[in-house]
């Protein structure tokens, strides 16, 4: 369940108007359980907005100003689930993901996090490199997933900030045949590098599993058997292979 949960990375942080035709399919929606907190949160404004309905998915933007963390996490899902329920050719999946989540992520950060000490063992070309295989890597990985969350429902539960780091929390409910289905907690980890830069996602966790720690894991055991000239190569190889599925 946690490889297929971990597809939410776009599809819950998703980023821009996109098809106006609605998908045929019956979608049903039900209000937010929960308010967002604003807890810690200076961009947080006072409960003014109601919650905001968007086809297939609840995004509840109370206290939500754009440019904050629980802003950016909302605006995102928001856009991204609207062309996933009005629904994406495949061929046109990595491309959404490229143009309206991708720039919500701070790849850089993201990369050096599930590099752990193993980041200082490459130059700044393979850095470079590894950045790049490791943004297309998550992009391509997860745009072969996002047609499973056509009619899934997302809330916005709780947003923190805390120095130049923050927290999202949002329960996500996918589509099932099940009535007894439960939601799944989705924490997005946020950092703002400087006073002038903007909120940008390094991780996320599903039901507490951290995807940089995931990735660290097994990075950490190419590495120490392959070195970073491996890693590439096989980041690489990867990156082609999901390439190809997506064409």
């Amino acid at each position: 369940m946690k490889r297929i949960c971990f597809y939410l990375l776009f599809s819950g942080l998703a980023f821009n108007s996109f098809a106006k035709e609605v998908a045929s399919t019956s979608i049903t929606t039900v209000a937010a359980s929960k308010p967002v907190s604003a807890t810690k949160d200076a961009a947080s404004k006072p409960a003014t907005a109601a919650k905001e309905f968007v086809s297939g998915v609840i995004v509840d933007i109370t206290q939500c100003e754009p440019t904050s963390p629980c802003g950016v996490v909302s605006d995102t899902t928001k856009k991204v689930l609207e062309a996933v329920n009005k629904g994406v050719p495949k061929s046109k999946t990595a491309n959404l993901i490229n143009t309206a989540a991708a720039p919500q992520f701070d790849f850089n950060l993201m990369t050096r996090y599930a590099m752990g000490n193993n980041w200082k063992l490459a130059s700044n070309d393979e850095q470079n490199e590894l950045v790049d295989l490791f943004k297309e890597l998550l992009i391509y990985t997860y745009s072969t997933a996002l047609s499973k969350f056509k009619g899934a429902q997302i809330t916005l539960t709780n947003s923190t900030i805390d120095g130049k780091k923050s927290k999202v929390i949002t329960q996500v409910l996918l589509p099932s045949a099940n009535p007894n289905a439960q939601p799944i907690k989705v924490e997005y980890d946020l950092a703002k590098v400087s006073e002038d830069a903007s909120w940008k996602a390094y991780d996320i966790k599903i039901e507490n599993a951290s995807l940089i720690t995931t990735y660290r894991n097994q990075f950490n055991e190419v590495v120490q058997s392959d070195k970073i000239e491996g890693l590439i190569k096989q980041l690489q190889t990867k990156v082609n292979a999901l390439k190809a599925k997506n064409t």
